[in-house]
């Protein structure tokens, strides 16, 4: 089976349509973390969120080092390889895709220069001199989940599937870098629109647009 087999006539406007949904507010929301950030709301929430030890801790601090960037890149080789076998070889650049969508966050963050929480673990773990605006691990997250979630469900439900998966891998992630204390909470709200964008965006280009062997609406 093909990545792009059943394909709705309908799906490539819900794609570019979720991709500008979640695009708008993201920009809108990176002007904000530039200009006039963070909000007064934000530190609370850091503190009532933070890591304590026990099972809760226990996890959140195992989804970090899941999203930290060499072991994601095994996640993602490893879910590009059993998507390309599963869903063809498109399937896999795809998923393979989704690890690009850290290079957009990293320039958003240049960018943008919001500075990180001035958190112990902010000190040890990167410095004073890193950006914040959006979370690299959220954006990840978001679009790999939204992608593969993309490729596996029915087409009849995909679209809406995969945005739900979206939103919880990001939220998921968004969690355990707010509580570690690396992050804003609008740094991973930013995170999930841009991993969802990205995952849209990619699946209209690639599946849509430049697979040969995809089905035409």
């Amino acid at each position: 089976m093909t990545a792009g087999a059943n394909a709705l006539p309908s799906e490539r406007r819900q794609l570019l349509l979720l991709a500008t949904v979640a695009l708008t507010p993201f920009i809108l929301l990176a002007i904000w973390a530039r200009l006039a950030s963070p909000a007064p709301w934000e530190p609370g929430v850091m503190i009532a969120l933070a890591s304590q030890p026990g099972i809760l801790g226990d996890i959140s601090g195992a989804i970090n080092t899941i999203g930290n960037l060499p072991l994601w890149a095994v996640v993602v080789a490893l879910s590009a390889i059993a998507l390309g076998v599963l869903r063809g070889v498109w399937a896999g650049v795809l998923v393979a895709l989704s690890f690009c969508s850290d290079l957009a966050a990293f320039a958003v963050k240049l960018l943008v220069e919001r500075d990180r929480p001035e958190t112990a673990a902010v000190e040890q773990i990167f410095g004073f001199d890193s950006f914040s605006f959006p979370s690299g691990h959220t954006v990840r997250a978001s679009a790999l989940v939204a992608v593969v979630i993309w490729l596996l469900a029915p087409a009849k439900w995909r679209v809406r599937l995969a945005l739900i998966g979206g939103l919880i891998a990001g939220t998921v992630m968004g969690y355990a870098r707010v509580s570690l204390g690396v992050h804003w909470p609008t740094d991973t709200i930013g995170g999930v629109l841009l991993g969802l964008s990205w995952s849209s965006l990619s699946i209209v280009i690639v599946i849509f647009v430049i697979s040969p062997s995809r089905s035409r609406p």
